[in-house]
């Protein structure tokens, strides 16, 4: 009885990590080449930029101040994302999560944002929670 227990919650745990509506898709965050600190990515903004795609990637371009606007809207879900640095002449240089992208994470007042620090592992663990200071900085 108790393997069957088991098996049951298993197909269940299984079943709903599989489910189609809570997938994204993917994006891709160019960011200008050296910038390190907290990125914002604000989607569904009326002064932002409208995104492109790459295949089955939304692009989204981050500014020199480590923000960024589109009038996309962000879909829900889990999705694999790049992060690329962009030099000058639009070379990317990709950039690892877990090496240079951490916590990444995102919210919602009155409209969606992605948040994400760009840098080695101490610089996050120096840097501090500067998502509001970007918040602050964003809507002045």
């Amino acid at each position: 009885m108790k393997r069957w227990l088991i098996l049951c919650l298993l197909i269940v745990i299984a079943a709903g990590c599989g489910r189609p509506d809570e997938t994204s898709q993917p994006s891709i965050f160019l960011i200008p080449e050296g910038y390190k600190g907290w990125v914002m990515v604000e989607y569904d903004k009326d002064n932002g930029n409208p995104s492109k795609t790459e295949g089955d990637y939304t692009v989204f371009k981050v500014n020199e101040q480590g923000v960024g606007k589109t009038k996309t809207l962000l879909s829900g879900g889990w999705a694999r994302n790049k992060y690329f640095y962009v030099n000058k002449n639009g070379e990317r240089k990709q950039l690892k999560q877990g090496k240079m992208i951490h916590g990444t994470t995102q919210g919602n007042k009155n409209h969606t944002v992605t948040y994400f620090f760009v840098g080695t592992a101490k610089e996050f663990d120096k840097a501090g929670d500067y998502r509001r200071k970007l918040t602050e900085e964003s809507s002045s």
